[in-house]
Parts: C-alpha cells; sequence; structure tokens
C-alpha cells in the first residue's frame, strides 16, 4: 500500500475541477480560514499563538521534503517541474522563514503569493497525473491549505500590515523573480510559474503570440497583487468604521 501511495509511474489521471470531491475539499479547506478568523484572540494568546506557529512550521516542512524526496527515489524528477521555483512553492518556503524569523519581507510573500497564489490552484488544480490514493494529490491541496491559512494567520491573527511599501517591495521581487525564470524557462524548456504557457487550456490564450502571453502572464501577476492591495484596504477602513460605530454605540 505505501509502495502504491509513492508510486512512480503516472496513471495519466486528470482531477476533476468542480467535481463533487473537489467542492468537498475547498469546503474543509474554507473550514479552516473560518476557524483561524473565528478564534483569532484565542490564537493572540502565547500558548496557542505557539502551538499554532510550531504545527505550521512542521507540517509544511514535512510538506516540502518529503514531496522532493519522492522526486528523487520515485524517478519521477525532471528539471523540467520538479523544481521548486513555482510560485507557491517559493511562497511555502517563505512562509516557514516568515513564522519562524518574524521579517517583514517574508511576511510579505507569504500574504501576496501564498494567499493569491493558493486560492487559485485551488480554484483550478493541476495536479500530477496519479490516481487517488497518491502522494502527490495530497501533497497539492495540503500545501496550498496550509499556505493559504499561513497567509489568513498573519493577516488576521498576527495584524501584519499590507501597506504601500510592501506592495511596491514585492511587485518589485516578483517582476525581477519572473524575469529569471522566464530566462531559465527557455534555458530548459520549462514553465515554471506558467510564464511560457498556461497551466491548462484557456481558449484564445492558446494561439497568442509567446511573448504576448508572458508579458500578459507578468501583468497578471502584478494586477492580483494590486488588487489584492486595494481590497486589503477597504476591508480594513469597513473593520474599522464598524468598530468606530460598536465604540459609540455603547
Amino acid at each position: 500500500m505505501i509502495k502504491y501511495f509513492f508510486r512512480g509511474i503516472p496513471d495519466g489521471y486528470v482531477f476533476p475541477n468542480g467535481s463533487r470531491i473537489h467542492w468537498i475539499m475547498m469546503a474543509f479547506i474554507l473550514m479552516g480560514v473560518e476557524l483561524i478568523i473565528k478564534y483569532r484572540n484565542e490564537l493572540r494568546e502565547d500558548k496557542y499563538n505557539k502551538i499554532f506557529k510550531v504545527f505550521m512550521i512542521t507540517m509544511l516542512s514535512i510538506q516540502q521534503i518529503i514531496l522532493y524526496l519522492w522526486y528523487e527515489f520515485s524517478g519521477y524528477f525532471t528539471i523540467h517541474e520538479s523544481l521548486p521555483l513555482y510560485n507557491c512553492r517559493v511562497a511555502i518556503i517563505f512562509t516557514i522563514f516568515a513564522l519562524i524569523s518574524n521579517k517583514d519581507f517574508y511576511k510579505n510573500i507569504c500574504c501576496y503569493w501564498g494567499i493569491i497564489g493558493a486560492i487559485s490552484a485551488l480554484a483550478f488544480p493541476t495536479v500530477d497525473p496519479f490516481k487517488f490514493p497518491h502522494y502527490t494529490g495530497l501533497s497539492f491541496f495540503l500545501g496550498h491549505a496550509l499556505l493559504l491559512w499561513s497567509g489568513i494567520y498573519l493577516l488576521v491573527v498576527e495584524r501584519h500590515d499590507i501597506d504601500k511599501k510592501s506592495l511596491f517591495s514585492v511587485l518589485i521581487f516578483t517582476n525581477v523573480y519572473h524575469s529569471i525564470i522566464f530566462i531559465f524557462n527557455i534555458l530548459t524548456s520549462s514553465n515554471y510559474c506558467y510564464l511560457n504557457s498556461p497551466p491548462f487550456s484557456i481558449g484564445i490564450i492558446d494561439n497568442m503570440n509567446q511573448l504576448i502571453y508572458t508579458f500578459t502572464a507578468f501583468n497578471v501577476f502584478n494586477i492580483f497583487f494590486i488588487i489584492f492591495y486595494l481590497m486589503y484596504k477597504i476591508l480594513c477602513m469597513y473593520r474599522s468604521k464598524r468598530e468606530d460605530v460598536m465604540r459609540y454605540s455603547k
């Protein structure tokens, strides 16, 4: 059973997006988000705060270590898609650093790359072609769920502030990183960060000129980050006004 769970020969399986199992997983993950928001005050207490951090660091580390060990020993490793160069894989590593070091830069990457990347990946999952049960399927959903929960934790529990400075630093880092990855993709015929082609067929985009597609991909990331920043600020303003109303009504 264990050998089958970690098998390296693909089945050609395609995860059914929008299926019942997909919706069940999404509901479970959103339930986790709801619990973090609901018990945010309790999670701020030293005891529970430490437990939550240790749990997240441990789970994310184990998920990553097992994934790359599987790539190495299953024979499924390929330079084209097995390196930790995708946005969410980088975000997971930075999230671990953020929870350990408490550095703002790592937290920013976790919030911008992690939350947006996790939501996108979970909404439109591109799972390795292995039928259930298999580690890659578990790793995909578990890794992105933990990434999303960590980002929500930083924003809601630790109250990490998303300001203009963080937005600009993330935009600069993202575009520099994507420029390097774009070159790496060309040299290795890879598609990390999906800068050379989309992860699945998207109609008119499939026939788009390579440079136009890459330019579009770069800017889609930028636009998503700006929208995320604006939505965060709107929610902060709403929360502030709500607290003022509650304060004056007493």
